[in-house]
């Protein structure tokens, strides 16, 4: 049987290296700001400190931010990092949300108890893009997570199969995008003052004078911004972030 790893070591790897994005809430911002570091925190799955990504798609949301607010603290953030920088550091890369899987929301196609174990890959940006050029062809279709339609498997690539039914519904009813962004992680805090290229963020934040000088002139990043509407649900947000993200990769010359 050939392992999911090694069928996807196999493929033609993508001409285009995408950002690697962490997403936060704003209420964290404050810590980041005054450390300029992303703070590794104890994972529960794998029990040591780790800080995750996703590969070019913002797919991470909170799912508990269901409930209306006033308070923009909640509002999701999101950190946009040069290719080419963060990978270098990855200890593990998944096709997939590692926390999701373990949710059972990938089931049946994929099993939590399978998950971890039969789905790491080679921990380096080339199993990304490989997993782009495999399953979705295009940048474009791996971001809008379309992926691409008939693709045949041996009766060795069972794993390779069993992701392809996944993240063509394959999951439980409740299973989002989540399924087929590749996820980085990090074993280590981060410093974010040398490969950042942009943060998304609600418009009004940027009226913190000291947050805009730290921004633009400490970070060197550049502000996407969105207008947070107050009493809206924080994870309607989310929306707004893939778009300010996939505008900039096209304004970047990413797509």
């Amino acid at each position: 049987m050939a392992s999911f790893s090694d069928y996807i070591q196999k493929q033609a790897i993508a001409s285009v290296e995408l950002p690697m994005v962490h997403t936060t809430e704003y209420s964290r911002l404050a810590p980041i700001q005054a450390s300029n570091t992303l703070q590794a925190r104890m994972c529960t799955i794998f029990k040591e400190p780790l800080l995750y990504f996703f590969y070019g798609r913002p797919a991470y949301r909170d799912t508990s931010q269901i409930n209306p607010t006033r308070d923009v603290g909640f509002y999701p953030i999101c950190f946009v990092f040069r290719p080419g920088t963060i990978c270098k550091k990855a200890k593990r890369v998944y096709p997939f949300d590692t926390g999701a899987s373990q949710g059972g929301l990938y089931e049946p196609a994929v099993k939590r108890t399978e998950a971890l174990g039969g789905y790491p890959v080679l921990a380096a940006v080339e199993s990304a893009r490989k997993i782009v050029t495999c399953f979705f062809d295009t940048e474009e279709q791996y971001l809008s997570n379309n992926p691409k339609s008939g693709l045949l498997f041996s009766p060795a690539e069972n794993d390779a199969q069993m992701y392809y039914e996944l993240i063509n519904g394959g999951g439980d009813p409740g299973c989002d995008d989540r399924c087929s962004a590749v996820e980085i992680q990090i074993a280590e805090s981060l410093d974010i003052r040398t490969d950042l290229m942009a943060i998304v963020l609600p418009t009004c934040f940027l009226e913190n004078d000291d947050l805009a000088r730290t921004i633009l002139n400490v970070w060197r990043a550049e502000p996407l911004t969105y207008d947070a509407d107050t009493g809206m649900r924080p994870i309607e947000f989310h929306g707004t972030v893939r778009y300010k993200i996939r505008e900039f990769y096209r304004r970047s010359g990413l797509l």
